[in-house]
């Protein structure tokens, strides 16, 4: 039957079942763009996320893993599986750890006088099964202690004069170790201060709010703030110094926390600004050190003397020779640099021989600078690469000096997870506790010795400075 046979009736209804099924499939349609907007604003969500992980200026240590699955997804037979792609244990060819055996300081013999199936007595044991077994004591009361400072009125000039004892806080009521307990357990155990009043109610029975907790800190670094800057002086003497900052929140406006490290000192500093008055406050305008860094503008407009960090130039070389073809050659030249420079300093060459590696470098670096490329990430790498000529080499001259600034980098680390859990500072007595309590925590932990018993000797042995000074700043030098 073709269209001529048909009557005008069922014509009429061939094209309302036609415009029908028309508007369905533009509804059809319309979903579809809808859903697929849904997805092209998901995808770009999930990028702007991946960009936060995978960018140059993200340290190997954060970068996303390249498996499939995210560590969410998991079943929970995985939850071994580390998402750094590594397997968890020890690594093959390395002996295992065992805690090493303590010397009991009592010993019970445990005995039976019975079988405990048929009854039958036993006349002696055939042998001992020892097993140590390590405990802490119950949690003990505070001991409360009242002092009666004697105060005496001199005849002859007319000066009072109260008695002091060395376990008898200037002010407050609580001991060192409270003191010392409190700032350990938030710049160390990262507890909120609501929480370090629970942990001593619960195991002391010692009633204390937040607040206090949080004064009892702020003393501890009122009381060790001339070791704050003890460290700061050790630091400004030092001949290679590593700094790197990061942002924190100070009421919820921007500002940033500085890390000053040596092989034996580290020295924070929390600042509103980003800009090279920092370093200069901090170290002292005649610094005359070297200063290992990155490449914010700050450090060439401080000093001269600089140490460029290779890990950061060789990431942006192989972010770029993934966004750009004529990237690869020049971030395998500059790999091939680096590895090259590395090997040869490990045979401890003489000074004479540095200088020449040094030109040698120098000229491979300018050839890399020289070579045309088009416009794109490359051009951007090579401008890097030239504004820091006169920085990339200078490890090869000096020993002491490090090629790359993971120092700093890993001293920012715990800051950085502290910053997750506060959030922000609220005002410059937090500005000022937080810098000092950290740069107490950190060189004790380099040298190895025992958090809190540093800080139980840091608030014993220090007089307590007033809360006027209490102020995020230090003296310059000079």
């Amino acid at each position: 039957m073709n269209g001529d046979d048909l009557t005008k009736e069922e014509l009429l209804s061939r094209f309302l079942q036609l415009e029908q099924r028309v508007e369905e499939l533009e509804q059809d349609n319309a979903q579809l763009r809808e859903k697929l907007q849904e997805k092209d604003e998901r995808i770009e969500e999930l990028e702007t996320r991946l960009r936060k992980y995978e960018n140059p200026h993200t340290p190997p240590s954060k970068r996303r893993s390249g498996t499939d699955g995210s560590p969410t997804s998991q079943d929970d037979e995985d939850d071994d599986v580390r998402t750094d792609g590594g397997t968890p244990g020890r690594k093959d060819g390395h002996d295992p750890e065992w805690r090493s055996t303590a010397d009991p300081d009592e010993e019970i013999e445990v005995t039976c006088d019975c079988c405990p199936e048929c009854g039958d007595r036993f006349d002696e044991s055939v042998g001992v099964s020892p097993r140590l077994v390590e405990e802490i004591p119950d949690p003990q009361p505070p001991e409360i202690t009242r002092y009666n400072r004697h105060y005496y009125q001199c005849d002859s000039c007319g000066t009072e004069t109260v008695a002091a004892h060395p376990d008898c806080p200037d002010e407050g009521q609580f001991g060192v170790n409270i003191i010392a307990q409190s700032a350990l357990s938030r710049y160390d155990h990262r507890l909120p201060y609501r929480k370090i009043a629970d942990r001593f109610e619960q195991l002391h029975g010692l009633e204390l709010s937040g607040a206090s907790a949080w004064h009892a800190t702020e003393r501890a670094a009122r009381a060790g703030r001339c070791e704050y800057e003890q460290i700061r002086q050790e630091i400004q003497d030092a001949d290679v110094v590593h700094i790197d900052e990061t942002g924190i929140k100070r009421d919820g406006e921007q500002a940033w926390i500085w890390t000053f490290q040596t092989v034996q000192h580290t020295l924070y500093a929390v600042r509103e600004s980003r800009g090279s008055d920092v370093p200069a406050e901090v170290l002292g305008e005649d610094f005359a050190g070297t200063v290992v860094c990155d490449g914010w503008t700050a450090y060439p407009a401080f000093s001269s003397n600089l140490q460029r960090c290779w890990a950061h130039i060789l990431r942006e070389a192989e972010d770029a020779a993934e966004k750009q073809p004529e990237g690869e050659p020049i971030y395998q030249a500059l790999r091939q640099i680096y590895v090259a420079l590395q090997a040869r300093l490990e045979s401890d060459p003489s000074p004479r021989e540095r200088a020449d590696l040094q030109r040698v470098a120098r000229r491979e670096l300018e050839s890399l600078i020289d070579r045309s490329v088009p416009d794109g990430p490359v051009v951007t790498l090579l401008g890097k690469v030239e504004g820091g000529l006169d920085h990339w080499l200078t490890f090869v001259g000096e020993p002491a000096v490090s090629p790359t600034n993971n120092a700093a980098e890993n001293a920012l680390r715990e800051p950085v997870v502290l910053r997750k859990i506060i959030g922000t500072l609220r005002n410059d007595r937090g500005m000022f506790v937080h810098e000092t309590v950290l740069s107490l925590l950190a060189p004790r932990r380099q040298q190895g010795r025992n958090p809190y018993e540093e800080l139980r000797r840091v608030v014993s042995n220090n007089e307590v400075i007033s809360r006027a000074h209490a102020v995020p700043a230090v003296e310059t030098s000079g």
